[in-house]
């Protein structure tokens, strides 16, 4: 059974725009460091990990989506963009940059060769995993695998493919929601409702996620 590789038993989430600075600062306190790289190119990609490499020794994680991308929906763009072209007027911001930002793109090809360039102590995934040949090529680089679960039937699913370590979601996590066997938000409880019923559930260790802002909260989830 694999264990953390940082000094001690705390990561931070891989939040959308932190880039390196924030995953340099967690590695420096001890913590495992994120990258959220979903947002990311494999250039840019490359850059935030030479940035981290530039800056500390220590392990940190590389965090993916395996999300299967919707369609566009141009009806429904034009619905939310009517919604919510009074808050942009009022703000004076351009509503014709609304969605503009960068997508959210899954773990692929390209992606999984700058984790074998790289070799990073540890790659996560959110909604669900990659196919089986990416999946076994981020082993075979080294890497610790996590991924999220926000029901126990995630955690069962995620434990049966051989995961090192499962992150279970409570519905406060802010952000994205991990879900990936269901939509039905109503099925995901609560993080200490959850994470006694996935350490169960599971045979690998559990992180939680969800709610968690002080240290009162990493006393309940610990016990």
């Amino acid at each position: 059974m694999k264990s953390l590789p940082s000094l001690l038993p705390l990561i931070q989430a891989p939040m959308v725009g932190s880039f390196s600075p924030l995953a340099i600062a967690a590695c420096r306190a001890g913590a495992l460091g994120s990258l959220a790289c979903a947002a990311l190119g494999p250039d840019a990609l490359r850059e935030q990990i030479a940035a981290i490499r530039a800056e500390t020794d220590a392990p940190f994680n590389l965090n993916f989506f395996s999300h299967t991308p919707p369609a566009p929906d141009e009806a429904a763009q034009a619905r939310w963009r009517e919604t919510l072209a009074p808050y942009y007027r009022e703000a004076g911001l351009d509503l014709s940059a609304a969605g503009s930002g960068p997508g959210r793109a899954p773990f692929d090809e390209a992606m999984c060769q700058v984790v074998e360039e790289s070799r990073p102590a540890v790659v996560s995934f959110h909604f669900g995993l990659p196919d089986d040949a990416l999946l076994e090529r981020v082993r075979r680089a080294g890497a610790m695998v996590l991924s999220s679960a926000t029901t126990v039937e995630e955690a069962r699913w995620l434990d049966a493919r051989g995961v090192d370590a499962i992150i279970a979601q409570g519905v406060e996590a802010g952000g994205h929601r991990g879900m990936f066997l269901t939509d039905d938000i109503g099925a995901q409880p609560g993080l200490y409702a959850l994470l006694p019923q996935v350490v169960d559930a599971v045979g690998v260790p559990v992180i939680a996620a969800g709610g968690i802002a002080d240290g009162r909260g990493i006393a309940a989830a610990f016990a």
